[in-house]
């Protein structure tokens, strides 16, 4: 005894397409669902890469990333010989280009400097400012704080890790790790103060990200330490 009828050849057929129109029906409903998502997802990721710096484009990641003071940068930076994209990094991690900031140890402006080590950054020999410059002011901030990473990147031997260091801690202890190191130039795990090992990280990942995104704004840039 048979349970089911088998259709005849024209049921068969009417039935096949009614389930192929079916199952095209599902696809392309299923396509106007998924590929919304997949472009969400895709401009999404595509964001997360810009924004966080994994990826560089230069119309957006310029604007996301610009540096200010470009001229008063480029300037100093010739004068004392040092990249201007570390001169840079180091402003973006120090004060976010706020030349009127003041830290709660009392650094101020751009460079984020002391009173006291801008008075003795003016007299050493490879100043070339005024006599009295004002910390608040951005071109003699910019000055003071490039003369004295010039200052300590010679210091240590073109270490600049070791100079950003001591841009930070001050040179006695950036002295006390390298000694206790196994010789050589700096390493992040030599540096104690988690303070200045963030801050060298900034400083590296910045000088890093400026020199992707604004290929060649510094005139002779690739020439300086």
């Amino acid at each position: 005894m048979r349970l089911f009828a088998i259709p005849t050849n024209g049921r068969r057929v009417f039935w096949a397409a009614r389930v192929t129109s079916r199952s095209r029906r599902r696809r392309r409903l299923l396509l106007r669902l998924v590929v919304p998502l997949v472009v969400v997802v895709g401009l999404g990721i595509g964001a997360y890469l810009v924004i966080s710096a994994r990826a560089v484009i230069p119309a957006v990641s310029g604007k996301l990333y610009p540096i200010h003071y470009q001229k008063g940068i480029e300037r100093v930076a010739d004068r004392y010989h040092v990249d201007p994209y570390l001169v840079a990094a180091v402003v973006r991690t120090e004060s976010d280009y706020d030349a009127r900031a003041v830290s709660h140890a009392g650094a101020v402006g751009l460079m984020q400097l002391m009173p006291e080590t801008a008075q003795w950054i003016v007299h050493l020999d490879s100043w070339q400012g005024p006599a009295n410059p004002t910390l608040t002011n951005p071109d003699d901030n910019l000055e003071l704080g490039s003369c004295y990473l010039a200052y300590l990147i010679e210091r240590f031997a073109k270490d600049l890790r070791a100079a950003v260091a001591a841009y930070n801690a001050g040179q006695g202890a950036v002295d006390n790790w390298l000694a206790a190191s196994n010789g050589g130039k700096l390493q992040l795990d030599d540096i104690r103060f988690e303070e200045t090992r963030d801050f060298v990280q900034k400083v590296e990942h910045y000088r890093d990200l400026y020199t992707r995104i604004h290929p060649g704004i510094f005139a002779e840039a690739a020439e300086r330490v």
